[in-house]
Order: structure tokens, then C-alpha cells, then sequence
């Protein structure tokens, strides 16, 4: 961590510290390093600019000055099982801290796994990293999130934009983490309460690409099918085009057209 930081705890849900910090390597490999470190109490780590972002499956995340860089260190009533339904919680408080922002609420999507659109471009990232605590619960939870607030890769896999570029607006990196911070606590909040049945339906109603033709990309293959629904167990739900149907758990999609470029 940098020397300075500066306490934005007042923008945080009630009893959560929320600290900013010009530069982190990482807000996640913080926030983890706490935890594993002892410390017990939530937590919010804010960083201007990261030096090494992580994304998903191991990616780089660029973290161009501007745009929010977000960790939270929780330690929910979750039991670990409750990981797989994560995702869509949080890919919804995305959704509706950009619409809080001024986002138009039909042009906010979500892409599975975890993605948020605008416009059906991406504008966030989520990594959730846990440990178990040896009786089916989680020892603690850390949630790291990046909005596009001002600005967006131009060579990502998928294209992407930024709420900017959308609304004509900028909009201040503490306001969008207030909106965030609430949005976050209101979706663990339903996980607690074991609500997925409404999460699924809620994510369902405004997924990107269900019902039609996409590219599908693993670690191992890709292919092409149609992507049909969310299984109750979260994984996505493909028919094949040589028949049959499969669950994806893990993966990325892309539209038929160019799946590099993603249109």
C-alpha cells in the first residue's frame, strides 16, 4: 500500500471502513492480505490507479486513472456453496449502481458469468476471492469490482465503453463508490436470505444473448450454440447444434459474427 490514505468511511454503509488510496498494486491482493492477516472487521479499499490489476481467469485489468477500483473484505452468513450464486447478485448491484449513475436502465445488461453491459459493450469486472472456514461457511470474502467510469480499453477481447462515453456525464469516483457500496450490501444481503430463486429471475430478465446464437469459449474449446437459460445451480444452460444440451460453469461468450472482436 501507498503511505497515505484517505478515510471514506462517511460514503460506506453504516460500521463498514472505506479507506482511498492514490495507488495500489492491487485492491484485491490487499484486501486478502488483511484477511489473512487477522483482520475481522468489513472493509472497503479504493484505489486511483492500480500497478497490478487482476481480472478474471488471471487477466490483467487496466487501471486507467478515473475509473473505479474497488475491493470489499466481508464476512458474510454465507455458506461456501453460496460462491456460485455470487455473481449474479453482484453482476445486478453493477447494474443498478450504473443506473444510479445516470445510465439508462434498457441499455444495462448483464452477460454471463459476471459481466455488466452498456449498450452491449462491457463496462466492469468483478473477482471474488474467498476462504473456507472448515465448517461449510466462508472465513471471509473479497469482492473486487472495476467500473468504467471515464474510460475503456479499445483493444479488449470483448468491446467495451464507459459510463462517460455513454451519459456525455463524468461522474466522481466517490460518488460511484457510494452508489457501489450500497448496491454491493443490499446484494449480499439477499444471498444471506437465501434469495436466489429472484436473483436467477431478476438476472435472467435483462442476460445478454439468451436465446440466440453465441460463440462459446473454455479454457479447453470453443464452439457454437445457443445459450437457453440459467440453471438453478447457476451454470449456463447450452443446446448444441449437433443436439443436446450442456452446462457451462466457467467460460466466456462472444456473438457469432467475430468472437475476437465481439461483434
Amino acid at each position: 500500500m501507498t503511505d497515505t490514505r484517505e478515510d471514506w468511511s462517511a460514503s460506506a454503509p453504516h460500521g463498514v471502513e472505506a479507506f482511498y488510496f492514490d495507488e495500489l498494486d492491487s485492491t484485491n491482493a490487499c484486501a486478502v492480505a488483511m484477511a489473512e492477516g487477522g483482520h475481522r472487521t468489513p472493509l472497503w479499499l479504493v484505489a486511483g490507479t492500480q500497478t497490478a490489476g487482476r481480472g478474471r481467469r488471471g487477466r490483467v485489468w487496466t487501471s486507467a486513472i478515473g475509473n473505479l477500483y474497488a475491493s470489499h473484505l466481508c464476512f458474510p452468513l454465507l455458506k461456501a456453496d453460496a460462491m456460485g450464486s455470487l455473481p449474479f447478485a453482484l453482476s445486478l448491484a453493477i447494474r443498478d449502481t450504473f443506473i444510479a449513475l445516470g445510465a439508462y436502465a434498457d441499455d444495462v445488461q448483464v452477460k454471463w458469468p459476471n459481466d455488466v453491459l452498456i449498450g452491449g459493450r462491457k463496462a466492469s469486472g468483478i473477482l471474488a476471492e474467498s476462504a473456507a472456514d472448515g465448517a461449510g461457511g466462508l472465513a471471509y470474502l473479497v469482492i473486487g469490482i472495476g467500473l468504467n467510469l471515464a474510460h475503456h480499453p479499445s483493444d479488449a477481447q470483448f468491446p467495451a465503453t464507459d459510463l462517460k462515453t455513454v451519459t456525455g456525464q463524468g461522474v466522481p469516483v466517490r460518488e460511484a463508490f457510494a452508489a457501489l457500496a450500497v448496491s454491493v450490501e443490499r446484494a449480499l444481503t439477499r444471498l444471506g436470505a437465501a434469495d436466489w430463486p429472484q436473483v436467477r429471475e431478476e438476472w435472467l430478465a435483462h442476460a445478454w444473448g439468451m436465446g440466440e446464437r453465441r460463440v462459446f469459449q473454455t479454457a479447453n474449446e470453443r464452439f457454437e450454440g445457443r445459450a437457453e437459460t440459467l440453471a438453478t445451480d447457476g451454470g449456463l444452460v447450452v443446446s448444441l447444434d449437433g443436439g443436446g444440451q450442456m452446462r457451462l460453469y466457467a467460460g466466456d461468450i462472444f456473438p457469432v459474427a467475430d468472437p475476437k472482436r465481439g461483434f
